[in-house]
């Protein structure tokens, strides 16, 4: 049962604050470092400053990103850039973004708080593992300021009987103007209504009360946020189970939603000792069919192009990938040669998993053929994680990189029944798109 409420959210006041659209930016985990003195330069009460904060190197225990930002954020409370809801209210949020083919998408889902349930125990569930650096970063940030600054994205299922979804429900109750509508860094329209009206909260709390959620982005923040929980219960002699923290902050979208995407994340390997591109190749040629589209010093463009076309055509009933080894002149289609290789390498696994592209890569090419064990996959040891595919391939051709592993998107219905398996896939393994604006809604934890 999805257990979720409305929360007395922390929004900028326009009055006080300015242009919203400089106040906004991306989730933590996609600002580059160029992106981050960008967001810095826009406007001083960046979001930024308060979900990732620089680093200097004169940083001590008693000034520090963390400290910095929970000083901010008292600061900005008190002066009024920064105001708390007096209703307790959920959330609509609409984003509207153009693919890169010119289609025009829209996403629909809500905001609002969701009960803390530890994975296997209750009715969230996750579909990717965990990096230790994010969730220790997260934690420090959480224990020094108190608060969610940036949602959890779930995602759950829908019947197509339901007279009434609730975005529906929401839908209808927003009214014509929102309270937030800026543009993003990547392009998409974001659009905020508060709704503070009981009974329409009513009616989509009891809707969700049969979901299953599945964690789409956001593993270490809830990971994080029920560590903080664990340690917030221990500091405490009677703890009632309804205080703050045992809530999160979560958006919140169907999962037949026109509006979802999921991207994928290719990935480039690096620093492998005694590399050999025929023994590789050899290698691989063992497990999958290996189609070759080899260029001159002209025809990149258009061999770039069939490979592309044929690593994308059956994406949905084929395991493949693209492959480029820097310092050649072809790109590389995989093609699992059949069920019995995953059969062997997956034994007594639920089939969704034997058939995951991004699986199949991790266990049996990065680990098993190029060495590159779990652990230092964890770690990020040797692999590089680019969201666009020029990019990847011209990252590739960099001086100390070897190899480019291009993907296809995971499908949103292979994440539920991983999920539902309990079962894990790889680090980025999915990227949903549009990313959830921060800066939207904060919701306190005390």
């Amino acid at each position: 049962m999805a257990d979720i409420m409305p929360f007395r959210g922390i929004l900028y006041n326009k009055e006080k604050a300015g242009d919203l659209s400089k106040l906004m930016a991306p989730p933590y985990d996609v600002i580059s470092e160029t992106l981050q003195e960008e967001l810095y330069q826009r406007h001083p009460e960046n979001i930024v400053r308060l979900i990732l904060g620089k680093t200097y190197p004169g940083d001590t225990p008693e000034n520090n990103r963390y400290t910095r930002a929970r000083a901010d954020f008292e600061g900005w409370r008190k002066n009024g850039v920064l105001a708390r809801d007096k209703k307790p209210s959920v959330y609509y949020y609409i984003q509207d973004y153009i693919l890169k083919d010119g289609a025009k998408k829209t996403r629909k889902g809500f905001i609002a708080l969701s009960k803390l349930e530890e994975f296997g125990k209750g009715s969230i569930f996750p579909h990717e593992k965990t990096l230790s650096g994010p969730k220790i970063d997260r934690l420090n940030l959480m224990r020094a300021c108190g608060a969610n600054f940036c949602c959890v994205f779930s995602i759950y299922p829908e019947s197509k009987k339901e007279l009434a979804r609730p975005v529906d429900i929401l839908d209808s109750a927003k009214g014509e103007d929102p309270l937030i509508d800026v543009t993003g860094d990547d392009g998409a329209r974001n659009r905020l209504w508060r709704i503070d009206e009981p009974g329409v909260i009513k009616k989509v709390a009891e809707l969700m009360k049969s979901k299953k959620l599945f964690i789409a982005d956001g593993h270490h923040r809830y990971e994080t946020a029920l560590n903080y929980r664990k340690e917030m219960i221990e500091s405490l002699e009677n703890p009632t189970g309804t205080e703050p923290f045992n809530y999160i902050m979560m958006y919140f979208a169907g999962m037949d939603d026109e509006g979802l995407e999921i991207f994928p994340t290719h990935r480039i390997v690096y620093g492998i000792s005694g590399f050999s591109k025929g023994e590789f190749l050899g290698r691989c040629g063992q497990y999958f069919e290996i189609s070759e589209f080899s260029f001159g010093i002209t025809g990149e463009p258009s061999a770039r192009d069939e490979f592309l076309k044929k690593m994308s055509a059956d994406a949905r009933t084929e395991t493949r990938f693209g492959v480029f080894i820097n310092g050649g002149n072809s790109y590389y289609l995989l093609t699992l040669k059949g069920r019995h290789v995953t059969d062997a390498l997956f034994s007594g696994m639920p089939d969704v998993y034997k058939t995951l592209d991004v699986t199949v890569l991790h266990s049996l090419i990065l680990k098993s053929i190029l060495g590159i064990g779990e652990e230092a996959q964890e770690k990020q040891e040797n692999l590089l994680y680019v969201k666009d595919i020029n990019e990847a391939l011209k990252e590739g051709r960099g001086e100390k990189n070897q190899i480019v592993f291009l993907m296809n998107p995971t499908k949103v219905a292979d994440v539920k029944r991983v999920s539902e398996a309990g079962l894990l896939m790889p680090q980025k393994s999915t990227y949903f798109f549009p990313k959830l604006l921060s800066g939207l809604v904060i919701n306190p934890l005390a």
